[in-house]
């Protein structure tokens, strides 16, 4: 590993200047390079002050440039930011740097909103939050409780109430006598310098992470999936601009089932059920219609068979059936004594062999049967002496396989 080093920096020494923990709505400053180390192909750089977060406490790291220079990503070392570069400043000192706002401020929202959530569940039902996940996809906390859906729904309501109420977030650094005093929703994970964040009076949550400054710009919460998860639930939500364009996508999915349909939103449900009932109703007797065919067809191929020392040997390469419905014709024709069924079937751009016959046979062993053609068609496969398959994707040996297998079978008889 190669390394650059623009200044030695001594363990102690004051480093980097955390902006985006004094106004984390500061989206561009300038900074100068403290020092770069290369590792591999990216420079990991320290600036004398960033507003760029580092990823921690379940929150991602904050992208944008670095002197026209893409930052990938930002991380924690020693309580050191560090920002990871594609390429290396050409300059150390004044360097324009502009953090992603629309990132940002997503993940603002997000975090800010899963406090407010987690706070809720807590003050009324007093469940923990003992998991956090956010990215730029998703959102989730874990409960270590289970609740009701009428509870889940009365405690979404409660938390939209917080936000249309405008609740201020605050940042407090308490010294150790006025932490005592506070209503932690959870224990702080550092001894010192300890950061809380404030939701009007209802929580104090210990936090590095970027915030709001009023529930306000939250503008809204809402829980999309709910599940039960080690003994207590998982909770899967979108705030802000994520909550609009999941509603925008819902209301899309909702506005062109009401045009296929043709009725209005509230029969949505009950007319889509009717249709699933019909449809099921019509794939039922589409079933039934297709075995009473594969019985004909199965009768067709016991006519056709060969007979091979009292034996019937059927040998059939199957075009325009699936692979089920061939499985389905060897267990029928199989159940019947002295039968041996050597079939092939053609799907799209796979091979498959399939290899059976009746119990009452001793002296044929289909898993060593099918050995040999399913190298026709670079196939593997397994089975027992009853019955044997595989699949390659040679098509167009098939046949040849077939033939191989039928061959094996003759001479054995």
């Amino acid at each position: 590993m190669s390394m650059i080093m623009t200044k030695i920096i001594n363990k102690g020494d004051i480093m980097t200047e955390k902006l985006y923990e004094k106004n984390p709505y500061q989206a561009e400053f300038k900074a100068d390079v403290l020092s770069i180390e290369k590792k591999e192909d990216k420079y990991h750089v320290i600036l004398n002050q960033t507003c760029f977060y580092p990823e921690g406490g379940g929150q991602p790291s904050d992208k944008g440039e670095i002197a026209g220079i893409d930052v990938n990503m930002v991380y924690k070392d020693n309580d050191e930011v560090i920002h990871v570069l594609s390429k290396k400043p050409q300059k150390k000192k004044g360097l324009a740097c502009k953090v992603d706002w629309t990132r940002r401020f997503d993940f603002m929202q997000q975090h800010t909103g899963q406090h407010l959530l987690s706070a809720v569940f807590k003050n009324q039902f007093n469940l923990n939050t003992v998991g956090f996940n956010l990215s730029k996809d998703s959102l989730r906390i874990d409960l270590d409780q289970q609740i009701n859906k009428n509870k889940i729904d009365l405690v979404e309501k409660m938390v939209n109430d917080y936000i249309y109420n405008n609740k201020e977030v605050e940042t407090l650094y308490p010294n150790s006598d006025d932490l005592k005093d506070l209503n932690l929703r959870k224990e702080p994970t550092v001894n010192e310098n300890i950061r809380v964040i404030k939701i009007g009076e209802m929580d104090y949550s210990p936090c590095g992470g970027t915030h709001l400054k009023s529930t306000a710009e939250l503008g809204m919460i809402k829980i999309v999936n709910v599940d039960n998860y080690k003994g207590g639930l998982r909770i899967d939500f979108v705030c802000g601009n994520r909550a609009l364009k999941d509603y925008n996508f819902k209301n899309d999915i909702i506005t062109k089932l009401r045009d296929i349909t043709s009725v209005p939103n509230e029969e949505l449900i009950s007319e889509i059920k009717r249709i699933k009932a019909e449809l099921d109703e019509k794939d039922e007797k589409i079933k039934d219609m297709n075995k009473k065919l594969l019985a004909f067809k199965a009768d067709d191929l016991l006519n056709k068979a060969d007979i091979i020392k009292d034996k019937k040997v059927i040998k059939e390469v199957f075009k325009d059936t699936t692979y089920n419905d061939v499985q389905w014709l060897s267990d029928i024709i199989t159940k019947n004594d002295d039968i041996i069924c050597i079939f092939g079937q053609q799907e799209a751009s796979t091979a498959r062999l399939l290899f059976s016959k009746s119990e009452n046979i001793a002296e044929i062993k289909m898993n060593e049967i099918i050995k040999t053609p399913l190298e026709y068609i670079d196939g593997r496969g397994g089975g027992n002496s009853i019955k044997a398959q595989g699949g390659g994707n040679k098509v167009k040996k098939v046949k040849e396989a077939v033939d191989k297998g039928f061959e094996i079978v003759k001479n054995i008889l």
